[in-house]
């Protein structure tokens, strides 16, 4: 096995066991999306058509919300009991057979049980995975990491839709297979295929064998007080531990905000905008954008040594602000700006929020972590997505001025909802803005900056002192 303190943030997606972990989650992350918006097509197909296509659509989008509201929580003892290896293989070969018997599927009971089990796998894999990750890479490169992994979940949502469409095409020209012709089934069949490279890539990756402590171990076989302890601790850490709770609730509220501008997009850009139906797809593509923008600038900066609980909460303050000022736009330009912004504000709060969780969570715990934070990410989502619709029409003509319109005042509420989860996280993590609070490597960047400000202020005629030549006296001054 390669020594992981070896590796540089070039070689993260090249080499290295991360690399090829890397690698299987953006293969089955293209497969997946391919599948989301084969099942749309399946969902109509049952539905036959017309008004009743966008209520059938609801039936995967459900059985891929619910697993996780549920059983979450116990995704998160099954990645801190078991072999994470063996369980992120396993998922993934349940997943292809999965994927492969859509293909067969004709009813709407039968496609969100299908669904509902493969999102099942998907959130035992997801904690497994993440509890994985600190294992394999260099702490100093954990923010890039989750960058990159963050992109390959949400980069390959484009590639995936025109990927739909080619195979589309390009089964309507093989035999007839499938319930409803080869133009969907061939969606089905490459993600089953994507599934299975995806176990294979992951059995061929070395990965640290998680040792399970004796006290944690349970007597037999039928001993559930062990994993039921597990679960109950996992809890009680997430809950009592201020940075982790600000962290995933923090995450959950942005979830909850953007999960409001989404589900009432469109009626607010026709409706609201008076803009035809590229009005929200501009607006829609926008906010993608500013996501992947967000990702990949903290990306780009990973290396650089930065407070990430404060640029979390800034994020999230950014985040809120723009969604605020999205629901008091009046074109369609101005609108799109804002969701640009918003994306931008959410992508780096999402890595920054991943990374803290990486870094300050140890190996026992890690797996119940992230399924707490996946688990209420899930159920903030789901609650916006229930209450958007819900809140606009009881708002409207309720309140003054520009927010008697319903939809206008259900986003900025979900903004407003935002800014709160930020202003709080930041006043929690004030007393990082203090210098007392900084180590000596950030007081010599503060310094530097300072004497380079000094510099360009208009005393050209020194360089700006390195961090050597700074007197002592000043350094314990700055201290």
């Amino acid at each position: 096995m390669e020594t992981i303190e070896n590796l540089r943030g070039r070689d993260l997606i090249t080499r290295g066991p991360f690399a090829r972990l890397w690698w299987s989650q953006a293969v089955s992350s293209l497969g997946d999306w391919v599948a989301l918006f084969a099942s749309f097509a399946l969902a109509a197909r049952i539905a036959g058509g017309g008004a009743a296509a966008g209520i059938g659509i609801l039936v995967p989008l459900v059985g891929r919300i619910l697993p996780g509201l549920f059983l979450g929580v116990v995704a998160g003892v099954i990645a801190d009991r078991w072999n994470r290896k063996a369980t992120m293989i396993i998922c993934d070969l349940g997943r292809a057979a999965l994927a492969a018997s859509l293909v067969f599927v004709d009813s709407f009971r039968i496609l969100f049980v299908v669904t509902f089990f493969t999102e099942l796998l998907s959130i035992i894999r997801q904690p497994a995975r993440e509890a994985v990750v600190p294992t394999l890479i260099p702490a100093r490169h954990l923010l890039t990491a989750n960058g990159l992994s963050l992109l390959s979940n949400y980069g390959t949502a484009p590639i995936g839709s025109a990927l739909f469409a080619g195979l589309s095409a390009l089964g309507s020209r093989l035999p007839a297979f499938g319930s409803f012709g080869p133009s969907i089934a061939t969606a089905f069949v490459f993600d089953a295929f994507t599934f299975l490279m995806s176990a294979l890539i992951v059995l061929s990756t070395t990965i640290p064998k998680f040792e399970l402590p004796r006290a944690r171990k349970a007597a037999g076989a039928l001993d559930l007080r062990a994993p039921m302890k597990d679960m109950v601790d996992g809890f009680r850490f997430v809950v009592r531990s201020g940075p982790i709770r600000r962290m995933i609730f923090g995450m959950a509220a942005g979830l909850f905000g953007g999960g409001a501008l989404l589900v009432i997009g469109q009626p607010f850009a026709e409706q609201v905008l008076r803009a035809s139906d590229s009005g929200y797809g501009l607006i829609v593509t926008a906010l993608g954008v500013g996501v992947g923008l967000g990702m990949l600038g903290v990306t780009i900066l990973g290396s650089i040594n930065t407070r990430r609980q404060l640029v979390f909460a800034l994020s999230l303050l950014c985040t809120g602000s723009a969604i605020v000022f999205t629901g008091f736009s009046n074109t369609v330009s101005a609108a799109a700006g804002w969701t640009l912004l918003t994306g931008l504000g959410t992508g780096t709060a999402y890595v920054t929020g991943f990374t803290q969780l990486h870094m300050s969570v140890t190996d026992q715990l890690r797996g119940r972590t992230f399924a707490a934070m996946f688990a209420f990410g899930r159920t903030a989502l789901l609650i916006s997505f229930a209450l958007a619709g819900v809140g606009a029409a009881a708002l409207d003509g309720v309140l003054a001025g520009e927010l008697n319109e319903g939809i206008r005042a259900v986003i900025v509420i979900g903004g407003i909802v935002v800014l709160i989860a930020g202003m709080t996280v930041l006043w929690a993590t004030r007393r990082d803005l203090s210098p007392r609070h900084l180590d000596e490597e950030q007081l010599a960047t503060l310094r530097e900056a300072g004497d380079a400000i000094t510099w360009m202020r208009g005393d050209r005629s020194h360089r700006p002192p390195q961090p050597d030549s700074v007197p002592p006296s000043d350094q314990k001054g700055l201290g």
